[in-house]
C-alpha cells in the first residue's frame, strides 16, 4: 500500500500564478475607488470658451436691496435656479452651494454665489431670507434673488443663462435646469456643471481656479 501524499501548506503552481492577476485587480479596483471619491479621473485643463454674454438684469436679493448685472462685474460667480417650495432637487442643489460656500471661504477664493428663484410669486424677499439662513448663507458670499413675475425670470434664465425651464401646470411643479452656471469677471457664461453630480465638485473648482486666475479685461 503506497504512503498517502504528503501535506504541505507550500501554494500550488496555478495558485501562484493567479497570485499577481489577483493583486493586480485589488490594485485597479483602489486606483477606481479613490478616481471617484476626488471627483473622476485627469481635470480638464482645456481654456474655458466664452459662451455668451449675460443680459441687463434687475432683481432684489433676500436684503430687500437691488442687485443688477453690473454690480457683479469684475467678480466670478457662480448661479443656480431653484424655489423654496421645491420638492425635488432644489434642497440638494442648495447643499451642494453650501459646501462650495464653505470650499471657498476656507481657501480665500474669491467667488459670489448667487441663487435666483424660478416661483418670484412665493419667494418674496422675505420668504429667501427664511432659506438662506436654513443653507446657512453668508450675506456677503451667496446671494438670494427674486424678481417682479415668473415671466421676467423665465426669460432671464432661457435666454439670459441658457438654461431649460417651464412653467408649472396642474398636474407638475415648475421644472428647471440643475446646473450651476460660471460666470466670468466681464458677465460672460464661462460653463456650466451638473448640480446634482458628486463628481465634478474638483472640476467646478479647477474651473474657477481659471477665471480668477484671468484678468478682467481677457474674459
Amino acid at each position: 500500500m503506497s504512503d498517502p501524499p504528503e501535506i504541505t501548506n507550500e501554494p500550488t503552481r496555478s495558485q501562484t500564478s493567479f497570485a499577481p492577476v489577483f493583486a493586480g485587480v485589488i490594485a485597479l479596483g483602489l486606483i477606481a475607488a479613490w478616481l471617484v471619491a476626488r471627483g473622476g479621473t485627469k481635470l480638464d485643463d482645456a481654456p474655458l470658451p466664452v459662451i455668451a454674454k449675460v443680459p441687463v438684469f434687475s432683481l432684489i436679493e433676500r436684503s430687500g436691496a437691488s442687485v443688477t448685472g453690473d454690480d457683479l462685474l469684475g467678480k466670478v460667480w457662480v448661479v443656480d435656479f431653484v424655489f423654496t417650495a421645491c420638492a425635488g432637487p432644489c434642497p440638494e442643489m442648495s447643499m451642494r452651494m453650501r459646501s462650495l460656500q464653505g470650499t471657498l471661504m476656507e481657501t480665500g477664493r474669491d467667488v459670489t454665489l448667487v441663487t435666483i428663484t424660478v416661483d418670484p410669486k412665493t419667494d418674496t424677499p422675505k420668504v429667501l431670507a427664511r432659506y438662506a439662513k436654513k443653507y446657512r448663507a453668508e450675506a456677503d458670499r451667496w446671494l438670494f434673488l427674486t424678481g417682479e413675475s415668473e415671466p421676467q425670470i423665465r426669460k432671464l434664465v432661457l435666454e439670459g443663462f441658457l438654461q431649460a425651464i417651464s412653467p408649472a401646470t396642474e398636474d407638475s411643479p415648475i421644472i428647471h435646469s440643475t446646473r450651476f452656471v460660471m460666470v466670468g469677471k466681464r458677465g460672460h457664461i464661462r460653463g456650466f456643471h451638473d448640480g446634482l453630480d458628486v463628481t465634478v465638485r474638483d472640476q467646478l473648482l479647477y474651473d474657477l481656479d481659471k477665471l480668477l486666475a484671468e484678468d478682467a479685461n481677457d474674459d
